[in-house]
């Protein structure tokens, strides 16, 4: 007669089955996780760079009185964090609200922030005309361990009157 044969996996094939996805999902899962706080801090680099662009604007701007006095050239007043920091909970999405950007330094920027989002924001300026410098920042803490991230871009003004601004965006602790 003839011997049949069973058809399916032996233990031995399922085990080194079970181990290979187990090693796959050590790899994957801290990786993907990764993926999806980086993800996270694009909304840092893209709103500092509003910021920035909105500052340089308000500053290469003819800006007068009421009476038509020229205004000495300068970035927007130092306005921030807003909103505030104790806002931050647990690493979620802060829900926005309209009258944290009614200021004149966010409306001279031309800047608000209408959606959730997950950092605070400031903006510091000091000086006028050559002397004018500013840095727009982002704070935020992914995680809610306590440790905040930082996006920061600076410039200044040099002896001709133009505008100078760091050559990217510091980013301290980007994944904390």
């Amino acid at each position: 007669m003839m011997k049949r044969y069973m058809k399916g996996f032996t233990l031995i094939e399922l085990m080194i089955v079970v181990a290979i996805i187990g090693i796959l999902a050590a790899v994957a899962i801290p990786a993907f996780l990764r993926y999806i706080k980086r993800s996270k801090t694009a909304e840092a680099t893209q709103q500092v760079g509003a910021m920035y662009r909105g500052a340089v604007a308000y500053f290469e701007a003819e800006h007068t009185t009421r009476s038509g006095t020229v205004v000495s050239k300068q970035f927007p007043a130092t306005v921030g964090p807003t909103p505030a920091v104790s806002n931050l909970v647990n690493g979620q999405k802060i829900t926005p609200v309209a009258s944290n950007w009614d200021s004149a330094s966010w409306q001279a920027l031309s800047f608000a922030i209408g959606d959730p989002h997950y950092y605070v924001y400031t903006f510091t300026s000091s000086g006028t005309a050559n002397a004018s410098a500013f840095t727009a920042s982002a704070n935020g803490d992914l995680d809610a361990d306590g440790v905040y991230s930082t996006f920061e871009r600076a410039a200044s003004v040099d002896s001709s009157a133009s505008v100078k601004g760091s050559s990217g965006i510091y980013i301290d602790n980007e994944l904390e």
